[in-house]
């Protein structure tokens, strides 16, 4: 299954990326040279399999030769993907991409599905070609993993609230893993358990044990984040050198532009020191021109991410509704802002830099035809799954899950179109599932017995 995933990049000889991939790669490097400058092994730079990032890269973990602010990513996403192409390539880095959300979908055939093979055959293929599964295992991002705290909810009031044993904690280790590879995955697994932890207890059948593995994914990342950055920046934090993205967005949407503009420069904040009435209103300005944040020193960065939740505080106290509507605004956008528009390029194997494919490259032409597909099936997904719930034997089985579904579209529609920005990948990374909960359903439909 991880082999057919990665089609594209087989059939097209594409690397797929993001303008962001490259920071990724360059901050992994940094972060093995960091670890082995600590246990002292020092790592020579070399163009194919080194561990030791070249001289002159963006760096997650110090400024840069100018002394301007770094850009945190991922600890463990980073390190992870940087450690696998220098020891296969970037088709091992997309194959365990694959293989990583393969033992989650297989996880979740229950013996409804295996006893209908064509079925599960079908549903396979179909899930390979005709959903956005395939383009974000090949995407050299992180965003695949998006699905994993869904498809964990899922597992922990199915498959894994009637076992004991590895399995519980083998899955809770792969979910805490897939959390930390990205800051806004935390809160994201939060709100899937929540509502998971609900349905087993209207259920009567959460027991400390399954509470436990629960909560493991939860807790672990910002705990490593904590450790990690208290080790190597000599300063903790759950979300080491984030960007100040959530105020990025109250400054386009408004009342954070509104407020710092009534209140700058009285309000003794190091951002209108470092802006004073030239601020940038839109996201991209803000985080990405030389007028924004990249034009900040290191300790102005500092200043303005522990500034960052007391600007938002007082923002939404002067204009709560403009911030609300704003949000929900956003989170709407978001949840049917679907296609792959936000996958392209290619990353230059020497100095990890993107470098565009042509507009006529087969694989571009290939996702634009995508895009109108990804609808269609998402659309006929949703169709089957309400179809499906009308029957009261299906509702039985599959209800849960299906809540568990919609609560995570819903949730990463808020955290990620509502707090940062409505994109096309935020919410077509996880849409996939609801195909998956198509196939996962039908066979339902001719089942007498109970779950299993």
């Amino acid at each position: 299954m991880a082999v057919l995933l990665c089609w594209p990049i087989w059939l097209f000889d594409a690397v797929f990326v993001f303008a962001d991939t490259a920071s990724y790669f360059r901050g992994g490097g940094s972060i093995w040279q960091t670890f082995f400058d600590l246990f002292g092994k020092p790592a020579t730079a070399t163009s194919g399999g080194s561990m030791a990032a070249p001289s002159e890269a963006a760096t997650t973990l110090v400024a840069d030769a100018e002394n301007k602010s770094t850009v945190g990513r991922s600890f463990t996403y980073s390190a992870g993907v940087y450690a696998l192409h220098a020891i296969g390539g970037y088709g091992l880095v997309s194959f365990t991409q694959g293989l990583f959300v393969s033992l989650f979908i297989f996880a979740l055939i229950d013996d409804a599905l295996l006893r209908r093979p064509l079925v599960l055959f079908l549903g396979l293929i179909a899930l390979a070609t005709a959903t956005t599964l395939p383009w974000f295992v090949v995407y050299l991002m992180p965003d695949i993993f998006a699905a994993v705290p869904i498809l964990f909810g899922i597992l922990l009031i199915g498959p894994l609230s009637a076992t004991t044993g590895w399995q519980r904690w083998f899955f809770a280790a792969l979910s805490a893993l897939a959390v930390s590879f990205h800051y806004g995955y935390p809160p994201l697994m939060a709100g899937v358990t929540a509502v998971a932890l609900l349905c087993l207890m209207v259920r009567g059948s959460l027991t400390p044990a399954l509470g436990f593995a629960a909560l493991l994914p939860v807790v672990f990342a910002p705990l490593l984040n904590l450790a990690a950055s208290s080790a190597v920046l000599d300063n903790p934090s759950a979300t080491p050198l984030r960007l100040p993205i959530l105020l990025a967005r109250s400054l386009e949407d408004g009342p954070a532009l509104w407020y710092l503009t009534e209140a700058c420069p009285e309000a003794n904040l190091a951002f209108c020191d470092a802006f004073g009435d030239d601020i940038p209103a839109y996201v991209g300005s803000f985080l990405w021109d030389e007028d924004g944040i990249s034009k900040l020193s290191r300790e102005q960065m500092a200043q303005i991410r522990e500034e960052e939740f007391t600007i938002l505080w007082r923002a939404f106290r002067a204009y709560p509704i403009a911030q609300t509507t704003s949000l929900l605004g956003n989170a709407a956008k978001q949840s049917v802002k679907i296609g792959t528009g936000n996958i392209s390029g290619r990353l230059a194997t020497e100095e990890f830099g993107i470098e565009r494919l042509p507009p006529d490259a087969p694989a571009l032409r290939a996702l634009q035809r995508y895009d109108t597909l990804v609808m269609w099936t998402s659309a006929i997904s949703a169709a089957i799954c309400l179809g499906c719930l009308c029957f009261p034997r299906v509702r039985r089985r599959h209800g849960g899950t299906l809540l568990i579904v919609l609560s995570g579209l819903l949730a990463n529609a808020v955290i990620f179109g509502g707090l940062s920005a409505p994109v096309e990948r935020y919410q077509s990374r996880v849409i996939w599932l609801l195909s998956l909960m198509a196939v996962l359903m039908v066979p339902s439909l001719f089942s007498r017995g109970g779950p299993r």
